[in-house]
């Protein structure tokens, strides 16, 4: 009698689960992302990267020769900060820039390995240590607050917790294709070479989903999306500078311009959410 009540109810708990993953399937289904312009400007100078908070009102732009942050507003250049010295605002060797989940400035000195946050409007609030790693090169900030750093000694990525800001994973080694930049979402983090038309996803618990030939970021529920335009003379698709992902919003970067787009999400072939 104890075995079979104790079959039904291995049985009923599996029914269970399988009735809960079709309703997650059924909760969430396939969607694909289009793109509407919200805001494009000309830019003076060439930057390395460019980034911009999840509302698209600020956007931050780097140039890693100069090692100076221009700060955007409205598309309206209204301050800038960093540039060669041993102040706060300033950096012995700026190698990234991000945004952490409440807009606020992130910017990496990898000389001084420290990870410095600033105010929207550039005003400098705190700094988080790096000295544990050989060579801090990239970052960038999941949704929920999580740290990764790109250490280039190892070519591996470290993973920080937002509670107490200690290690709690690394991964990438032997993997990673010298990259140039990180983003993550709630759910992916890449790894992009734009010199090689590389980019590596890997779930945020290090596994490497896949690697593709190209240039390209994700939208929220992991579709690739990509930029070209031909510049120049030269009649050849050219990548964009940068591609950044924060939240619905893509920043892109290119020699002259900054565009900004919004995802908007629908069913494939039906209507956008």
């Amino acid at each position: 009698m104890l075995r079979k009540s104790t079959i039904l109810s291995v049985f009923i708990l599996f029914a269970i689960l399988l009735a809960g993953c079709a309703e997650n399937r059924t909760a969430r289904p396939e969607l694909e992302s289009s793109r509407e312009r919200v805001a494009e400007f000309p830019v003076a100078r060439v930057y390395t990267k460019a980034v911009s908070d999840a509302m698209g009102k600020t956007v931050y732009a780097y140039v890693r020769s100069s090692q100076e942050i221009d700060i955007f507003v409205d598309g309206q250049r209204v301050n800038s900060l960093g540039g060669l010295g041993f102040e706060r605002g300033n950096f012995q060797r700026l190698s990234d820039i991000g945004v952490d989940a409440d807009g606020g400035l992130l910017a990496l000195d990898s000389a001084r390995k420290l990870l410095r946050k600033f105010s929207p409007e550039g005003m400098f609030i705190s700094e988080f240590s790096l000295k544990t790693l050989n060579q801090p090169e990239l970052f960038c900030v999941a949704p929920d607050g999580t740290l990764f750093v790109y250490d280039a000694a190892p070519s591996e990525i470290i993973c920080y917790s937002p509670l107490d800001g200690r290690e709690f994973n690394r991964f990438g080694r032997f993997e990673l294709d010298q990259p140039q930049n990180l983003d993550c979402n709630k759910d992916y983090l890449w790894a992009q070479n734009r010199d090689r038309e590389s980019t590596q996803v890997f779930s945020l618990l290090g596994q490497l989903e896949y690697s593709a030939k190209v240039f390209r970021a994700l939208d929220r529920v992991g579709n690739m999306i990509s930029y070209g335009r031909v510049e120049g003379v030269s009649n050849v698709l050219q990548n964009p500078l940068s591609l950044t992902v924060q939240g619905d919003l893509v920043t892109v970067l290119w020699e002259n311009e900054i565009w900004m787009d919004r995802l908007v999400y629908g069913r494939r072939g039906g209507e956008t959410q």
